[in-house]
C-alpha cells in the first residue's frame, strides 16, 4: 500500500518535530554550566551568552592571580552563569511547546 503525498508529508512532519522535541535538559544544561560558565548556554545554542561568559570566566581567573580580586568576580560569574543556563534551557522547552502546539493547531 503506498503512502500519498500528504501522509509523506504529515510523516515527514511528525519526525521533525520529535527531533526538535528533544530539546535541552534543564538539568544538563545547569551542571555543564557549574563545571564551565557559559558551557550551559553553548549546549542551549546561545553561542553570544556564552562567548560572553567564557571571557567573563577567563577574564576573572587572570584577575585572581593578579589581584586577588579575581575569587568575588569569578563567584559572581559562575553564579550568572548558572541563572543563564537555567532561563536558556526554559526558553529552549518553551519554543519547542509552541512548535508543538501550532503543529497539532495544524493537523486539526
Amino acid at each position: 500500500m503506498a503512502l500519498t503525498n500528504d501522509e509523506k508529508r504529515r510523516i515527514f512532519e511528525k519526525e521533525k518535530l520529535r527531533k526538535e522535541m528533544q530539546g535541552k535538559s534543564v538539568v544538563v544544561s545547569v551542571i555543564l554550566s557549574v563545571l564551565i560558565p557559559g558551557l550551559g548556554d553553548l549546549y542551549c545554542g546561545s553561542w553570544i551568552k556564552a562567548l560572553i561568559f567564557f571571557a567573563l570566566n577567563f577574564l576573572s581567573f587572570i584577575l585572581m592571580f593578579a589581584m586577588g580580586i579575581g575569587v568575588f568576580l569569578y563567584a559572581v560569574v559562575w553564579f550568572c552563569g548558572l541563572i543563564s543556563a537555567w532561563l536558556s534551557a526554559n526558553k529552549s522547552e518553551k519554543r519547542i511547546i509552541k512548535k508543538m502546539d501550532k503543529s497539532l493547531a495544524q493537523e486539526s
